[in-house]
């Protein structure tokens, strides 16, 4: 028997008062959460009530137009229509991508996989294919109602209205990859975006793309749009600023059509400043099949190709220069005082060192020579005998004083620095001081491991010119922005070498020779009315024909460009690069005025081929 009297109180209350305050505290907690919905956490719920409603639309901005140096256009912009989904909008996912794909060709795995990939949040959209077709944006139209989350935005898409192609100076653009994200997300880029994959796209690409906007829509419950938002809510994008380009169209179209059918390159430099005025490299790609997008089959067509016409010839590749190189030779020589203009070498045909014959090109022999006439008839024994004299440590000196085996600082991407084989190159190669001398007989005249890019070989034309003054090769005039007008020109970074600009007088008188005197090698590069100065140049291949070069600059007294050709197994330089290098030089001053005191004799404007 419970004898405590407190032991029932609780259950002594009437059961009334007990709902009553079980009603209560629900009523409270009621209220509470009323308060804190309405009250404490508004602007977080009202923001989470937005985007269940209102979509955010990316406006992209348009990407800067390229123009070559008198003002005609290189690259413009079209719009071009791209497909998004919005994650958060799709109700039925299976059902949607059924019917999303039979009118874009994609299968629903495939739209599945590539959403996943590039989504960013649910509420963000993702392009889902970009620059469809007139007939596919038709079929969205018409079916809108019943493909709820998805979206049709207009995107800049690039075209190419001028004759000169310039594709490996100009580059192309694609979506960013994850590796390039992993990099470039620190700068604002982000999953989807489009950005400068090669050349001139690449390498100014934050100038170029502008600054993205931004525009609200409301949205009903199905994801479908139901109007634009006022205006004052939306960010106007910012167009990507305008580049103007170095490059002349009319000598980059002739450049381009020189080579058709060739493999081979061709730079052309303005003497004043370095800037480029033409950059062609052969075989080259369609620029209007990768403003699209790059399909398997386009992938396969030029990333595949034997050919290699992705590949930036006159800035990426490196071959020996053969007896182009003979001036830098000729200027260690010079220069270290181990010989004067005077140095006479007797070619019989042949130079016979240790137990071997080192032949000249022309085996009957030139006989008795000087310096100046030695790089004239482009003898090969004149300059054995003068690479043996200076040796391996004064001849990568001079090589290295000219800017071989190094990057000239060209603003384009990826470009390759070359080699020059010295002391140190050798003794890693064959071993320490067991490489034969013999090896300086080869390099003296641009063959063996020397290599070199047809950019750098255009630079030691500019050098040669101006006596070793030398300018960064670039590309880049200016840089407008496109609501003002207003143009920040880029400033020539310049150097100078150190070589006394005597002895490099002397050589140029050699290569005057080369083009002009009865004997030059070079003479199919001559002009009516201007002095060109120039070296041919033939490089041995062991894997087929031989390499032929050819560099000069003009005129002679008052230089003010700068040319280097290079085709790849096309023979002799004097027949092949030549004479390109002549309709080069010609088309440039018959645009040009003639002012006779720049060092041309007064003409009248001859026909010049122009494409």
């Amino acid at each position: 028997m419970n004898t405590n009297p407190d032991e029932n109180h609780f259950f002594s209350i009437p059961k009334k008062y007990l709902y009553f305050g079980l009603t209560g505290l629900l009523f409270l907690l009621l209220v509470w959460r009323l308060f804190y919905l309405q009250i404490y956490a508004t602007k977080k719920y009202y923001l989470q009530s937005q985007k269940n409603h209102i979509r955010e639309v990316v406006l992209e901005p348009l990407r800067g137009i390229i123009y070559d140096r008198d003002g005609r256009v290189l690259v413009d912009d079209h719009p071009a229509y791209s497909v998004y989904v919005t994650p958060y909008e799709i109700r039925h996912l299976p059902r949607l991508l059924n019917r999303l794909g039979a009118i874009l060709k994609m299968s629903p795995p495939e739209m599945r996989a590539y959403i996943k990939r590039r989504q960013n949040g649910r509420f963000r959209p993702v392009r889902l294919k970009r620059q469809i077709s007139f007939k596919e944006v038709s079929l969205l139209e018409e079916n809108k109602l019943t493909l709820p989350g998805v979206g049709l935005w207009i995107e800049p898409k690039r075209f190419y209205p001028s004759p000169a192609r310039a594709t490996h100076v100009l580059g192309y653009i694609g979506e960013i990859s994850n590796s390039e994200l992993k990099t470039l997300a620190k700068k604002g880029y982000k999953k989807g975006d489009l950005i400068g994959k090669r050349g001139i796209e690449a390498e100014y690409d934050a100038a170029l793309r502008g600054k993205e906007g931004v525009e609200y829509v409301e949205v009903d419950a199905q994801g479908r749009e139901v109007r634009k938002l006022p205006k004052e809510n939306a960010i106007a994008p910012v167009p990507g600023k305008n580049l103007i380009l170095s490059i002349d169209s009319d000598l980059q179209a002739l450049a381009e059509k020189k080579l058709v059918n060739l493999r081979g390159s061709v730079v052309m430099l303005d003497t004043r400043d370095g800037s480029v005025l033409a950059l062609a490299s052969m075989p080259d790609y369609d620029l209007n099949k990768f403003a699209g997008v790059i399909t398997h089959k386009i992938w396969k067509d030029y990333f595949l190709n034997s050919k290699n016409p992705m590949y930036n010839r006159a800035v990426q590749s490196s071959y020996p220069p053969g007896s182009s190189y003979k001036p830098v030779t000729a200027v260690a020589g010079l220069n270290s005082k181990i010989i004067t203009k005077n140095f006479k070498v007797f070619c019989r045909g042949f130079l016979r060192y240790g137990r071997r014959n080192y032949y000249c090109w022309y085996r009957k022999g030139h006989g008795l020579l000087d310096l100046i006439h030695g790089i004239e008839n482009s003898c090969n024994v004149y300059f054995y005998t003068l690479g043996i004299k200076i040796g391996v440590d004064v001849w990568a000196d001079y090589s290295r004083r000219f800017h071989f085996g190094q990057k000239t600082g060209i603003d384009l991407p990826s470009e390759n620095a070359g080699l020059v084989p010295d002391r140190n190159y050798l003794d890693k190669k064959f071993g320490k001081n067991k490489w034969s001398k013999g090896l300086m007989l080869n390099m003296a005249i641009g063959q063996g491991d020397l290599l070199v890019t047809p950019l750098q070989m255009a630079q030691l034309a500019l050098l040669l010119a101006n006596d070793g003054k030398g300018f960064r090769p670039h590309l880049l005039l200016g840089i407008q922005d496109p609501v003002t007008g207003k143009i920040e020109p880029v400033k020539a970074d310049s150097f100078q070498i150190s070589v006394d600009p005597k002895n490099i007088e002397i050589v140029k008188e050699g290569m005057r020779l080369v083009v002009n005197g009865p004997t030059g090698t070079g003479r199919r590069a001559r002009l009516a009315h201007i002095i060109v100065a120039g070296k041919t140049g033939t490089t041995q291949n062991p894997h087929g024909r031989d390499h032929a070069w050819f560099i000069a600059f003009a005129p002679f007294n008052h230089p003010e460009v700068a040319i280097a050709v290079m085709v790849e197994n096309g023979g002799y330089g004097g027949s092949v690069a030549a004479p390109i290098a002549h309709d080069m030089l010609q088309l440039y001053f018959n645009k040009n005025p003639v002012r006779t005191e720049s060092g041309r004799i007064a003409m009248k404007k001859e026909k010049t081929e122009i494409p």
